[in-house]
């Protein structure tokens, strides 16, 4: 009865592992040890080192497609706020301001003409419409005496109404001619609207080329270092092309670099100590890159603007990448294989028994891993020994 106990061990023992074998996609053998559930620190947090570069990368871009005829400085010079750096030719830019300049005045001239049109215009049209208004008073007063002597028999009824049928005609002539020359001087104002347009949209077609042709002297929108300039002398830069960029100095962020093995522990907001000539402060994570070529990854930590002059001159910091440690936790030995809040399946040691039983792991610290549930203090759990295994 006891060999049939030893070899049920046993045989549990070999499952275990074939199990932990192959989760680890490995033939090697390894030793089986049992582990002690006990309670204490999980440190998770991890030291790696940063570098100190600047926060912005600024850019200025090519206003249009254009050539560039003078360098005046090159990549990795330091350059001021307003300082030159190339310059684009100006041939074309100068020539479509002549001609807008031209056009502008063009369109001055003409808008000058039309106003003088207008004052000769209303005054002809002025002119004829009082004669007009002359001839009805004229006729008014002629029908009034023919009408007065009609009543003394001195004219006849139809030479009254031919003054009658004459002045009516009049009187609409007038009113026609008064609507004509409402409509006449309407359209010309019009006109005057029309070249007024064409000279505002000339003159902002003209602002926009004197502000391209103010850019092709490319100046440093910010003091730092030129990180990269758009072609040498002769070559063509295309349309919204960055001409330069150049690191602003004036904020600065760290890139930590770290193994892949820590990106649970990496994530955007959250906390990082920053240790810098004998100082230390808090940072914070933003983006993290994890290039599928590369063996490491790295994460931008941003510091307070207050912090800001102490990574002045540094090229080089220390960073604790703050984690969820724990203290005085039920814990076990770190696994190979444990993950955060992973149910883990592993063998329970009770007496000369051995029974299969699930965890839960919380946080996975350097040598320790706390369990959250489904052992107690003092349980022994046979696993496969680290020193042995082949970590992942």
């Amino acid at each position: 009865m006891v060999n049939r106990s030893r070899l049920f061990v046993f045989g549990l023992l070999a499952i275990l592992a074939s199990v932990l074998f192959a989760c680890k996609g490995n033939s090697d053998k390894s030793n089986i040890k049992t582990e002690v559930v006990d309670r204490g620190p999980v440190v998770a947090s991890f030291k790696c080192q940063g570098s100190v570069r600047a926060a912005n990368v600024v850019s200025v871009l090519n206003p249009l497609r254009n050539s560039v005829v003078a360098l005046h400085k090159m990549p990795g010079d330091r350059v001021e706020k307003g300082e030159l750096i190339m310059q684009l030719d100006k041939t074309a830019i100068q020539d479509e301001i002549a001609s807008l300049n031209n056009q502008i005045q063009q369109k001055e001239n003409a808008l000058e003409k039309n106003r003088l049109n207008v004052k000769s215009v209303q005054l002809d049209l002025n002119q004829g419409e009082e004669a007009k208004k002359a001839r009805v008073q004229n006729m008014k007063h002629s029908l009034e005496q023919q009408e007065k002597l009609l009543e003394a028999g001195g004219t006849s009824q139809a030479r009254v109404d031919q003054i009658k049928q004459n002045l009516l005609l009049a009187e609409q002539d007038l009113n026609n001619q008064a609507e004509k020359n409402s409509i006449r001087l309407q359209q010309l104002e019009m006109d005057e609207r029309n070249l007024a347009l064409q000279i505002q949209s000339f003159k902002k077609s003209l602002a926009t080329q004197r502000s391209i042709l103010q850019r092709t002297d490319v100046k440093a929108p910010v003091s730092g270092v030129l990180l990269e300039v758009a072609g040498n002398v002769g070559d063509y830069v295309s349309i919204d092309g960055a001409l330069v960029k150049i690191a602003d100095e004036s904020a600065s962020k760290i890139v930590g670099t770290a193994g892949k093995n820590k990106l649970p522990l990496i994530q955007a907001g959250g906390e990082v100590e920053v240790s810098v000539n004998n100082e230390k402060f808090m940072g914070t994570i933003g983006q993290v890159y994890n290039e599928e070529n590369s063996e490491s990854l790295s994460f931008d930590v941003f510091v307070a603007e207050s912090d800001q002059a102490k990574l002045a001159g540094a090229e080089n910091v220390e960073l604790l990448v703050k984690a969820n440690d724990k203290e005085n936790v039920l814990r076990i030995r770190k696994l190979p294989g444990m993950a955060l809040s992973q149910h883990f399946d592993v063998l329970l040691q009770k007496g000369d028994e051995v029974i299969r039983t699930e965890i839960v792991v919380g946080t996975i610290g350097k040598d320790y891993s706390e369990i959250i549930s489904g052992v107690n203090e003092g349980d022994v759990i046979l696993v496969e020994d680290p020193s042995t295994a082949q970590l992942q």
